[in-house]
């Protein structure tokens, strides 16, 4: 796969083959996401075609699967993509002023309700 544009915005990690139709290509940018991809297909005894090129963003590690084990496959990548994700908000005092902030927006919207019936 020589052409790995995304787009502006990127959805997914997986398109079409650009040549075989009959494939889909997952694709990572980190290594250790590609080894954890790769290890669960190697368990579950999926066969794949594994591939790597630079680009842009640097090393793009790509493994082509057939599409008739995409619905089991794009379950091993979401929870690949799920382990190593890092959470939206990092700092726990911020974690917690959200929740404090979103118990407070119920809390002031149920005796606003009551008041007023």
């Amino acid at each position: 796969m020589d052409d790995m544009d995304e787009g502006l915005i990127k959805l997914t990690n997986h398109k079409d083959h650009p040549t075989n139709k009959a494939y889909k290509v997952f694709f990572f940018y980190k290594k250790q996401q590609a080894d954890h991809f790769e290890k669960i297909l190697l368990t579950k005894k999926i066969p794949f075609e594994k591939g790597e090129e630079d680009s842009a963003k640097g090393d793009v590690y790509m493994f082509g699967i057939r599409k008739t084990d995409n619905q089991e496959v794009l379950k091993i990548n979401y929870e690949t993509l799920g382990k190593f994700r890092s959470p939206f908000i990092t700092n726990k005092w911020a974690q917690y002023l959200i929740l404090l902030l979103g118990i407070s927006l119920v809390v002031f919207s149920l005796i606003s309700y009551f008041q007023n019936n």
